[in-house]
């Protein structure tokens, strides 16, 4: 999902515009990390790492305040959340020309693997426990929130997918619908992207949570069943039920709150979660389409 290391880097200009805005030391060299999806991240190497993001158009500084009061309020009561520092000005960004940049915690760490779904799971869990009296995100659609993305031009290869792309839509939309009005679902503040690039895991436990740009107050089960999606699929796109049971398990040891009684939506979800990211595909800032497919050929064993 990441993009790779063909950013130029941030310039000096820029990088003596976040030195005067946050007091750091000197002027720090940048290395480029990896991953970042809705903005570019780096290293700022000095006597104080940290690294910088850089955000990308479409821009909601409404929502992206949000964001980072989020975080705030999320960081005494987990380690694992990396809030944004705050400038010598109090404000935890600044705008360079027209972008967005800001700065957090360097925490050491690699992308999490398969292997370490019981960490995730925990992490996640303990994401979950944390009740906090906040609004849903502004601007933001929840899963709820319908209309679906529509069916947006493809590539060729996708041709004879589209009637079951335009079926799928309309099946979700219904389930959406139903849940929606016949039950109701524990709410919670959700990361809504968890994947291997977007946790950090240092000796085996997860020291980092990133990319908080889809976060909002929505159903705790669709935050699960979506971060399941990467901690307990097969190669073909089939569940490993042992994995799930693991994820689960260590979910719940961290006080996850998602009750057994929602377990059932957890293999519907996992169809939404892979139809809309085929759906969202087209307007993707660097679309994978050979990953598309797959979701789609899942979609399909997971039916």
């Amino acid at each position: 999902m990441s993009r790779s290391a063909e950013i130029t880097q941030p310039s000096s200009d820029l990088l003596q515009a976040v030195t005067d805005a946050y007091g750091l030391p000197t002027p720090p060299s940048a290395q480029r990390l990896t991953g970042g999806y809705a903005n570019d991240v780096y290293l700022l190497k000095g006597d104080w790492p940290v690294v910088l993001h850089v955000k990308y158009p479409p821009l909601d500084l409404q929502s992206m305040a949000w964001e980072h009061r989020l975080l705030e309020l999320l960081e005494p009561r987990l380690a694992e959340i990396p809030a944004p520092l705050r400038a010598l000005d109090g404000q935890t960004f600044l705008l360079w020309e027209e972008r967005p940049l800001w700065l957090t915690p360097y925490v050491p760490g690699k992308a999490a693997e398969s292997t370490d779904r019981r960490a995730v799971g925990a992490a996640l869990g303990k994401l979950h426990a944390v009740q906090l009296d906040v609004d849903p995100r502004p601007g933001h659609p929840r899963l709820r929130d319908l209309p679906l993305p529509p069916v947006r031009p493809m590539p060729a290869a996708f041709d004879s997918w589209l009637p079951l792309i335009a079926d799928a839509r309309a099946e979700t939309i219904e389930m959406i619908s139903r849940l929606a009005n016949t039950r109701r679902l524990t709410d919670g503040v959700t990361h809504n992207d968890i994947f291997p690039g977007n946790v950090l895991v240092h000796d085996g436990r997860v020291a980092a949570l990133l990319d908080w740009e889809e976060a909002d107050v929505d159903w705790l089960v669709w935050d699960l069943a979506s971060s399941l999606l990467h901690f307990s699929s097969t190669a073909d796109g089939d569940l490993d039920m042992s994995a799930v049971e693991d994820f689960l398990d260590a979910y719940r040891t961290a006080s996850g709150r998602v009750p057994p009684e929602e377990d059932d939506l957890i293999v519907p979800l996992l169809r939404v979660k892979r139809i809309l990211e085929v759906l969202r595909a087209p307007t993707d800032r660097d679309p994978q389409w050979d990953y598309q497919l797959a979701n789609l050929h899942a979609y399909q064993s997971l039916g």
